[in-house]
């Protein structure tokens, strides 16, 4: 397009093989055929060509302006004049501006890519020249964030995603021509892909599940599983650096999904597709520890051919974890134990390479021989050590000691070294039955005929428990002192009382030497209070108290510290009352008649009205007048009658 008195008009330069006309003011496309001296020589398919000046004065500003172009270059330019020996001179500063804004409008039009100039970066993004400023913003200056400073000064591709010729605006964006660009390559990528072909990419960025390898405007998906065929090989950060160029083979892909599965291992010949010409169960193979677990270790037989070898199976004795036994990078003999081709396994076998100490065992521990053994595990129920390598044996709790035994930690303690007699050897689970308390003589024998229920023995605290204390009585035999046989009071726990190491005198109250059970009591040794109040308070004897406690049922009158009787409300009075509250406070003193004595529950009944009639019956027989209760009965009377107005 070209404007002339202020109309646009179509131009017939489109097609640069073809022969033009040309008259001044032309604005015309040509390509730099050759750069002389003071001008380029510029083809505009004319009879002549066109002679471009190195250098021009600038349109509307003092100064002149360098042309800087190569050959075949193409450019915009305006024929200035035709000499008198037919060159057509040309300006390529005049028809900046008009050519400028040609090529933006067949950009935005039809697609175009245009070659843009980065000047400077401004607020949002970048100013460049496409024969003009035009404004590249950040967001469309590439397909991921960058930084806009590495592209000032940088010649770059653009395509105009906005242009307003009157207000001068042009907007363009670089990310537009990317975009175009990946489409192509991935329709053309995805055109010449099949399964199986081998292509080189270039390493574009490394996860923990794979490695992302760019074949070329597509990013394929190199899975973990599909980097060797060794079950261990690192991490993936270590064989593998981001740009590195690498070859990997094409396993599946899907274009609608854009997604491309690749292979490394599948470079290489499967090592498993002829294992079974390799190696046979019962051979022995060698071969490099790669990997340590907790629950065995992977040894490496060949490249990508790794066996298992389980904790169980690395030594006869007893193992803990399998770095006691091996380390990463050792070579170790094993006997192949089982080949799963299907799951591609190979279970590995260090200690069947060794011979079995439990083929022997019968001859070397004969039943009721001593060992000595190496405490290695305690647990609640008894303790495990080893004999000799591959060889364990079992102490149970109740083997190891005549007394009885709560934690495993009060006789023995892990590695410590003990003697203890063989009671079974159990060949089919290789496990041999200990006992230490079987080295000695069993004390409950001999204590059998030594007491009985109903004697005094010396005795050591040995425990404090809630529910009372163990006491030793010779080494070895231990008896129950239950809580409720400390003392006659009550007793929350027996460090109320009881000192460990504390001696005392106690009566056995219970003896069964066959059970290995002796109770004994110390509240037995201890006067009986009960048998003090009973003598202090006989049934019919009177008593001034004091009330400690009302309740629905009747008063509490303390008679002595930790001895309260009760008065049932039956027997305050005798009149009807609901409640003792009504003629009764607490603090207050009462005379009370002993009327009951409970040995089976030690307990005291008590009675006020009796008292009262003990006291009538002596005031009256000395006064014969008003009896105390008359008096009492009275003062009730008064009280109910004020009730019921």
């Amino acid at each position: 397009m070209v404007v002339e008195n202020g109309e646009r008009m179509e131009l017939t330069h489109e097609d640069l093989g073809e022969i033009r006309i040309v008259r001044p003011g032309d604005l015309v496309k040509g390509k730099v055929i050759k750069k002389g001296e003071e001008n380029y020589f510029v083809n505009i398919n004319s009879k002549s060509e066109g002679l471009l000046p190195l250098r021009e004065k600038m349109v509307g500003k003092e100064g002149e302006v360098e042309n800087q172009l190569e050959e075949d270059d193409e450019t915009w330019v305006v024929v200035t004049h035709i000499d008198e020996q037919g060159y057509v001179w040309l300006s390529r500063e005049q028809a900046r501006y008009q050519g400028a804004w040609i090529d933006i409008e067949e950009s935005q039009n039809e697609n175009k890519t245009l070659t843009a100039k980065v000047k400077k970066r401004v607020k949002g993004g970048l100013i460049v020249d496409v024969g003009i400023n035009a404004f590249l913003p950040a967001s469309c200056v590439d397909i991921t964030p960058k930084n806009l400073d590495e592209f000032i000064d940088q010649t770059i591709p653009v395509k105009v995603i906005e242009a307003d010729r009157k207000t001068k605006n042009v907007v363009v964006s670089r990310k537009a021509v990317l975009e175009e660009e990946r489409e192509r390559q991935k329709k053309e990528l995805f055109d010449s892909l099949e399964v199986g072909q081998v292509r080189k990419g270039i390493v574009k960025n490394i996860t923990k599940f794979g490695v992302f390898i760019d074949l070329g405007g597509v990013d394929g998906l190199l899975h973990v599983s599909e980097v060797s065929w060794k079950k261990t090989f690192g991490n993936l950060e270590d064989l593998f650096q981001k740009g590195e160029e690498i070859e990997v083979k094409v396993i599946a892909f899907d274009p609608e999904k854009e997604e491309i599965s690749l292979s490394l291992k599948r470079l290489q010949p499967d090592p498993w597709e002829d294992i079974d010409e390799k190696i046979r169960p019962g051979d022995i193979v060698k071969g490099k520890v790669v990997s340590v677990r907790d629950f065995g270790v992977f040894v490496e037989i060949e490249e990508g051919l790794e066996g298992l070898i389980h904790i169980s199976d690395l030594s006869w004795g007893y193992v803990k974890h399998p770095q006691e036994v091996v380390k990463v990078g050792s070579i170790v003999e094993a006997r192949v134990l089982e080949i799963d081709k299907n799951k591609r396994r190979v279970s590995l076998g260090i200690k069947q390479v060794l011979p079995d100490p439990w083929e022997e065992v019968d001859e070397k521990y004969p039943l009721g021989s001593t060992v000595r053994l190496r405490v290695s595990s305690i647990t609640p129920r008894g303790v495990w050590g080893e004999i000799e390598e591959g060889v364990e044996g079992r102490i149970p709790l109740e083997e190891l000691s005549w007394k009885r035994v709560n934690r495993v930690s009060e006789i023995v303690r892990r590695n410590q070294v003990v003697e203890a007699k063989i009671l079974e050897v159990d060949t089919q689970n290789r496990q041999i039955l200990l006992s230490i308390r079987q080295l000695r003589p069993n004390p409950w024998e001999e204590i059998a005929g030594k007491w009985k229920v109903g004697d005094m023995v010396e005795a050591k605290v040995r425990r404090l428990m809630n529910f009372g204390a163990f006491v030793e009585l010779v080494p070895d035999v231990e008896a129950l002192l239950p809580l409720s046989e400390l003392d006659w009071e009550p007793v929350k726990h027996p460090n109320q009382i009881l000192k460990r190491g504390q001696t005392l005198s106690l009566k056995i109250i219970e003896f069964n030497p066959e059970e290995q059970r002796i109770v004994v009591s110390r509240k037995a040794t201890l006067p009986d209070p009960w048998e003090e109040i009973k003598n202090s308070y006989p049934v019919g004897s009177v008593h001034l108290k004091k009330i400690v406690r009302l309740v629905d049922f009747g008063a509490f009158i303390e008679l002595e510290k930790g001895w309260d009787g009760l008065v049932h409300i039956s027997e305050i009075s005798n009149q009807r009352i609901s409640s003792p509250s009504e003629v009764l406070k607490e603090g207050e003193e009462v005379k009370v008649k002993v009327i009951k004595l409970d040995d089976q529950e030690r307990k005291i009944g008590l009675s006020i009205k009796q008292a009262s009639q003990e006291e009538e019956k002596d005031y009256a027989s000395s006064n014969g007048k008003i009896t105390l209760g008359d008096m009492v009965g009275g003062k009730l009377t008064d009280f109910l009658n004020s009730l019921k107005k």
